[in-house]
C-alpha cells in the first residue's frame, strides 16, 4: 500500500509544465498534438473564435496556449526557469 501512495505523490511532482517542453510547442500545432507534449490541460476558455488552454498555475508556473481555427497561434508562459 506505501508503494502505491508514493508512486502517486511521485508521478503528482513531475509536472509537464517546464522549459524543455514550452520549447517542444510549436505555432500551428493543433491541441491533440500539444496535450501530446503537456497532458490535459488545467483550464480552457473559448472567447470570440479563439480556444485558450492553461497547464500549471501552480507555484506560479504555467503554459498557455490560444488556438484559432484548431491550431496554436499564441503561446506564452510565466515562472518557467
Amino acid at each position: 500500500m506505501s508503494i502505491l501512495l508514493l508512486s502517486i505523490f511521485m508521478l503528482q511532482g513531475c509536472s509537464k509544465v517546464t522549459w524543455a517542453n514550452y520549447d517542444r510547442v510549436e505555432m500551428g500545432m493543433i491541441k491533440s498534438d500539444v496535450e501530446m507534449i503537456l497532458g490535459k490541460p488545467d483550464q480552457c476558455e473559448a472567447v470570440i473564435g479563439t480556444h485558450s488552454c492553461i497547464w500549471g498555475e501552480q507555484d506560479g508556473k504555467f503554459i498557455k496556449v490560444s488556438f484559432i481555427a484548431d491550431r496554436a497561434a499564441v503561446i506564452t508562459h510565466g515562472g518557467l526557469k
